[in-house]
């Protein structure tokens, strides 16, 4: 396998290229706090009672931790950050950072945003939509589909089929495609299910459909290869989204309360194993997979770009795609689009008051995840000193 420099990530005059002296001060500030996991706790405490008591902060909170790691409010005001992104080859994927839905009026209000949000996308020549099934299906119907305990021939199923059936067969006609994002274990059969008849439908020429799995799972590899196989012989294409995963405490808390065994990975080196197994399995089917990756690990996005070099596939082959959280690894994304690798930032947007929930596990994740904030926190102080001794 050919090396790639492990300091390739270290540019940080590329990584921040796109912020002000005032902006990367308000990040270096942000991340400081970032690294204290008590100072973390704190100010999640702070997010959970302005949500709760409607404390007029909105114009803090805004100015802060929304602006970093949200694009806006409103559609419209992620521009300056889809502009700016565009400046530097960098595509954007804008999500409605919303919780679940849980009423026949909000399964369509999401459905009938998320069709104006892919038109919206198609006039921006955008590539990318991600959708949450528990925004068109209460989570108790999802659980009793994944279970069993409810026929997909039901009326109820039957309207969760149409209007993913409509998002679908919107983002078909505006060339955007559809990634239909991974949720809870108990849930998530449901998911996949649907994920394959829409795949069936609407990836008969290239995957314009994908479905998420997330690698703290056990066997994610073995699923995306089941899944490959049906593909093949069903005559269609596959597209993944590798992830590693979002609900690995609340997944392990439900197994032992539910007396099962736990559907998470022991450690984080076998979470690691199955997603880069995963890739480089996607990578040695590329003729008959598509392949999304979500990751900040540096080290993975090296293996991948190494896996495309020895497979002879081109950097910006269209079939896979490197993407990271807005706000967050920006030497990762910046790094990659320099190189002409297809990079795409996953920028929230929303209201404040519904993005706090959002906001709190973004600040979790990097409080938590070893090493996360205290890597930004250093690039963003060693581009600080860089600019001071320019000065």
């Amino acid at each position: 396998m050919v090396k790639t420099s492990k300091n390739l990530f270290n540019n940080t005059e590329l990584a921040f290229t796109n912020k002000s002296n005032f902006e990367l001060k308000k990040a270096f500030f942000l991340f400081s706090v970032l690294d204290f996991p008590l100072l973390t706790k704190i100010g999640n405490s702070f997010l959970i009672l302005v949500l709760k008591l409607k404390l007029p902060f909105k114009g803090i909170i805004k100015k802060t931790i929304f602006n970093h790691f949200c694009g806006g409010e409103t559609i419209e005001e992620c521009d300056n950050a889809f502009n700016s992104l565009k400046k530097y080859n960098i595509s954007a994927m804008p999500e409605y950072s919303v919780e679940a839905e849980s009423s026949f009026e909000g399964f369509e209000n999401y459905k009938n945003d998320s069709v104006d949000l892919i038109n919206y996308l198609g006039d921006l020549s955008l590539p990318f939509i991600a959708i949450k099934c528990t925004g068109l299906m209460d989570i108790s119907s999802l659980e009793k589909i994944s279970s069993g305990k409810l026929d997909e021939k039901s009326d109820e199923y039957k309207s969760f089929f149409k209007r993913v059936d409509d998002l679908c067969d919107v983002g078909n006609k505006n060339n955007v495609k559809v990634l239909i994002d991974a949720e809870e274990s108990w849930i998530q059969d449901a998911i996949d299910t649907l994920g394959i008849e829409m795949m069936r439908k609407y990836n008969k020429k290239r995957a314009n459909v994908f479905l998420t799995h997330q690698c703290y799972r056990t066997g994610t590899l073995d699923k995306v290869k089941s899944n490959l196989e049906l593909a093949k012989k069903e005559k269609f294409y596959l597209g993944v989204k590798l992830v590693r995963g979002a609900y690995m405490e609340k997944e392990r808390k439900r197994a032992i309360v539910h007396n099962y065994t736990s559907p998470i990975h022991n450690s984080k080196d076998n979470t690691d194993e199955e997603f880069n197994k995963s890739l480089m399995f996607c990578v040695k089917n590329i003729n008959k997979v598509s392949l999304w990756v979500g990751s900040h690990n540096e080290n993975s996005c090296l293996k991948l770009m190494e896996m495309m070099k020895d497979n002879n596939i081109s950097k910006d082959d269209q079939r896979i795609w490197f993407s990271q959280l807005y706000g967050m690894s920006d030497n990762i994304s910046y790094t990659l689009s320099s190189l002409k690798y297809n990079v795409v930032k996953l920028i929230p947007f929303g209201p404040i008051e519904k993005t706090i929930p959002y906001l709190i596990r973004r600040a979790n994740e990097n409080s938590s995840v070893k090493g996360q904030s205290n890597r930004q926190f250093t690039l963003i102080k060693d581009e600080i000193n860089r600019r001071n001794k320019l000065n």
